[in-house]
């Protein structure tokens, strides 16, 4: 069986900085300016890889569809530090919870929707109301118990829950406000034409080309040197990624490889390497399922594919294997827990075992995955593939388009429920998510609840002892959730961390900025050349 090995109480549960290594050549071909008129950077081209299925403002909080730049154009009452991990205002200024079922907010007095509606409480409160709804893509994920919103005078912003709730500060920060004016008057237009108070607002979009934003004059925090225009433009392959910002057509490519990042530092560009604040996994069907649901067969699994050779080769040559379901820091991260090692002859007996036993582990398997939807995901699943065929079993690849494969991912959601998996579908899931919220809860909601939005796995045992878990808070917290995780790692591998996805990002020498761990592009803090424009 699976290895779990003693919870440390050394495990350090606090901020962790997640900053990014730069290569190539320092920023320092221009005079970033400090004062003057704010703007005239000119035009930024971000070059993609995840062409947008839509632009509701719930989706503008993950990282595979649009929160690298549209977070810009939408946003919320709080922002993280994801260098400190420190949640810190945004459209909010101060935030406190008075009692257990109220939450009480402080609102900006200088802010106004790109369409010129005023952010107040009473505004704020139809924005939130809005996008605090367990159907909204994304967003939704992270809502719960019914809650309501209310304005206890201008700017005083009172939200009063149903149950008690810990995680509203880290929620906000990936809960975008869109205007409540768009909401009431031309709620179709919200898939197509996000309205926000960010520093930057819409222009248009092109789909399968290009998305335009341009700069919020009335911000209230602007600076010289902030680009003008932005231009995000779609690109599904990597190396033509960075090979349009090595020509000067593109200042950063998102989302290539290591090594096509290390060879595009030329003409002043740069590689810079950030770990993200999530994990790339394998999601095995496990409901419903007489194959995959064979303990057997999943500990072969875990000790058949070659986790370490897939990290070395496609995500990062000192990257290491994650048995956990978020990153260090992670509230219910457990530094001790692990799956069996890679050992190919030990997985071929287990699976000789079933076989003998009468499972039939010549039922096709598939690994599933979403084209260009992370770097080397086309040979990542070819390799878990090759690994899976080699010690018995009948596997192969399917590869889908973003949208396609995003709502077959998403499984209990828009009509499909985990009690309609076909017996033996047999799929597996090659995928990536975040931890936006760096508490256990946000995977275990998603992935390892009966009716999560992405999950296949349904145990009433994980469910009763993690109901109990979420009601605690600090230590208590931590200890629960990490020993849940050892527990029903362990005995269910409910699926298999990969590894923390190491993003490289090919900067252009004409720009500053930074990319985030959570993959936000921080265009206040981005400079271009007053003097050469672009």
């Amino acid at each position: 069986m699976m290895r779990v090995l003693k919870l440390s109480a050394a495990l350090v549960i606090g901020a962790m900085a997640l900053a990014g290594c730069s290569s190539g050549t320092t920023i320092g071909q221009f005079d970033w300016p400090q004062t003057g008129t704010p703007g005239g950077g000119g035009n930024l081209t971000v070059v993609s890889n995840s062409e947008l299925s839509s632009l509701e403002p719930g989706e503008a909080g993950t990282s595979g569809q649009a929160f690298p730049v549209l977070r810009n154009v939408l946003q919320g009452l709080l922002t993280r530090d994801t260098k400190t991990n420190e949640i810190k205002q945004l459209l909010a200024t101060k935030w406190s919870a008075p009692d257990a079922l109220h939450w009480v907010f402080d609102l900006r007095q200088d802010v106004t929707w790109h369409d010129g509606t005023p952010l107040t409480a009473e505004s704020a409160a139809k924005s939130l109301t809005y996008i605090w709804n367990k159907k909204i893509p994304y967003a939704g994920n992270f809502v719960s118990d019914p809650v309501t919103f209310s304005a206890t005078d201008k700017y005083t912003l009172t939200m009063t829950l149903t149950k008690p709730d810990t995680l509203v500060p880290a929620k906000m920060t990936v809960m975008p406000l869109a205007s409540p004016t768009q909401i009431a008057n031309a709620p179709e237009t919200l898939p197509k034409h996000p309205i926000g108070t960010g520093p930057y607002k819409f222009v248009s979009w092109t789909p399968g080309t290009d998305v335009k934003l341009e700069l919020n004059k009335n911000y209230f925090d602007l600076h010289p040197g902030m680009f003008d225009t932005v231009d995000w433009v779609f690109r599904s392959e990597s190396q033509v990624r960075a090979q349009l910002v090595q020509t000067g057509e593109a200042d950063i490519a998102m989302g290539v490889t290591p090594d096509q990042c290390q060879g595009a530092t030329t003409n002043g560009a740069r590689c810079t390497e950030v770990q993200t604040n999530g994990f790339r996994f394998l999601r095995p069907d496990q409901y419903n399922q007489t194959v995959l649901s064979d303990p057997r067969i999943r500990q072969a699994i875990a000790q058949g594919v070659d986790r370490s050779g897939i990290i070395s080769a496609f995500i990062s040559k000192d990257g290491k294997a994650l048995d956990n379901a978020g990153p260090v820091g992670m509230v219910g991260f457990n530094q001790d827990v692990q799956t069996e090692k890679y050992d190919p002859d030990a997985a071929k007996k287990l699976v000789a075992e079933a076989k003998a036993a009468g499972v039939n582990t010549a039922l096709p398997l598939t690994i599933k995955y979403r084209v260009g939807f992370f770097p080397n995901i086309d040979n990542m699943a070819q390799t878990v593939a090759t690994n899976l065929n080699a010690i018995g079993l009948n596997a192969k690849v399917q590869a889908m388009t973003d949208a396609e494969g995003l709502a077959e991912y998403r499984q209990n959601f828009d009509g499909n429920t985990i009690e309609k998996i076909p017996a033996d579908r047999g799929w597996i899931y090659l995928a990536t998510t975040s931890n936006d919220l760096y508490d256990f809860s946000q995977p275990a909601d998603t992935l390892l609840t009966c009716h999560g939005k992405f999950s296949v796995y349904c145990n009433a045992a994980f469910e009763t002892e993690y109901k109990k878990a979420n009601l605690m808070v600090g230590d208590a917290r931590q200890k629960a959730f990490a020993d849940l995780w050892a527990k029903f790692y362990g005995k269910d591998l409910p699926f298999l961390p990969i590894a923390q996805p190491v993003n490289d990002f090919v900067i252009s020498g004409r720009t500053q900025i930074q990319p985030r761990s959570d993959m936000f592009l921080p265009l206040t803090e981005a400079r271009g050349p007053i003097s050469a424009g672009k």
